[in-house]
């Protein structure tokens, strides 16, 4: 009997028993890009297409809206960011520059204005602004919440490099402390 032969034998030995997992056949339907896009998101990417121009908010995806509890914290940070930086941030040690209130805006206004507050704080070379979105207690639909959607649009601003709710004194869940990267 040869080697390859005795590993194999081996090999048989340690999963005799051992069974296949039966799993249920993968769907492979392709979608279109477009249909997970809503109206909003499509028309102003299409007005920027056509004018030239893109606006930096027609980049702002609103394809699915991760729902947020009210009272629920968020948090998030880019890979890289030092952990120093990061407890800071949550701990409201951070001296916050400048703040927007996207109270009584409707989300496709808040959209706009959010992506023009982050490229303002940028330019006046702020490193922590608050975003004000409050907690939505009114609404019904989780997903229609400013919450839930700044929570998805922050996170895809090349700019911002971190963002968590803030401290009970500075607005609780109802607002977000940003961190900018240095111009």
């Amino acid at each position: 009997m040869s080697q390859k032969d005795d590993e194999e034998k081996l090999f048989r030995e340690a999963v005799g028993d051992v069974k296949p997992l039966i799993s249920k056949p993968r769907h492979n339907q392709q979608r279109s890009a477009s249909a997970e896009l809503p109206k909003s998101t499509l028309r102003a990417r299409r007005s920027a297409a056509e004018s030239g121009k893109a606006t930096g908010s027609a980049a702002l995806s609103e394809a699915w809206i991760e729902p947020i509890d009210p009272e629920q914290r968020i948090e998030y940070f880019r890979p890289g960011l030092q952990q120093t930086r990061m407890r800071q941030l949550r701990q409201g040690q951070l001296n916050v520059q400048y703040q927007v209130d996207l109270h009584g805006y409707r989300i496709e206004e808040a959209r706009e204005l959010i992506y023009e507050f982050i490229q303002f704080a940028r330019d006046q070379n702020y490193t922590c602004v608050r975003v004000v979105h409050g907690k939505s207690h009114r609404s019904a639909d989780r997903q229609t919440t400013l919450k839930s959607h700044v929570n998805h649009w922050l996170k895809q601003i090349p700019e911002v490099l971190a963002f968590c709710s803030a401290t009970p004194s500075e607005g609780g869940t109802g607002s977000v402390l940003v961190l900018l990267k240095r111009k």
